[in-house]
């Protein structure tokens, strides 16, 4: 199926509240709804057509104001549905503590467990974050998560998550090359 005709099936079934099913469809409907419900805000095509490419394990490329934080949830929540955990790195850690409290209303709704990670953050802390279903920190705090462990010879010292599934880059190009 085509991307525009997924995303006139994802708000047909949030419109008709048909939203049960745990396919990707199903799922952004939910989230669809949670959008309009917790934010006041209805979500464009081009942020759900951004959100499936991304769960598509596609890169996206979106303007400044454009909506590619609200993107990241509907591709996150897809992946966390599927049992998996999502580390969203961002560029600093303003923009993880910001976009956790902002988005975190939809994660509530939806059912999904959501934390952050920033510079600031204790080990313990960053134990109780990485057991979320989503987490937003920074690419240089995960990196340096991981390498910590790593090294540890203890593995109540260890912070990092065993496995990871799915993580969304934002500023790719800030993260990936500037740094």
């Amino acid at each position: 199926m085509d991307k525009k005709s997924l995303i006139a099936n994802i708000k047909a079934l949030a419109e008709s509240g048909n939203t049960a099913g745990s396919d990707i469809e199903h799922v952004f409907s939910r989230c669809y709804i949670a959008v309009e419900k917790t934010l006041d805000i209805t979500p464009f095509d081009e942020q759900l057509s951004a959100a499936l490419s991304l769960s598509d394990g596609m890169m996206v490329q979106m303007q400044t104001g454009e909506g590619k934080t609200l993107a990241a949830v509907f591709a996150a929540c897809y992946e966390a549905s599927r049992n998996g955990a999502v580390h969203i790195l961002t560029f600093n850690d303003y923009l993880a503590k910001r976009d956790y409290e902002w988005m975190k209303p939809i994660y509530d709704e939806m059912g999904v467990s959501v934390g952050y990670i920033t510079e600031a953050s204790t080990r313990d802390e960053r134990k109780q974050a990485y057991q979320k279903q989503v987490v937003y920190l920074t690419a240089k705090e995960a990196g340096f998560d991981y390498l910590r462990d790593f090294v540890s010879f203890d593995p109540d010292e260890m912070v990092f998550p065993e496995k990871l599934n799915f993580a969304i880059v934002d500023e790719a190009d800030s993260i990936l090359i500037d740094e």
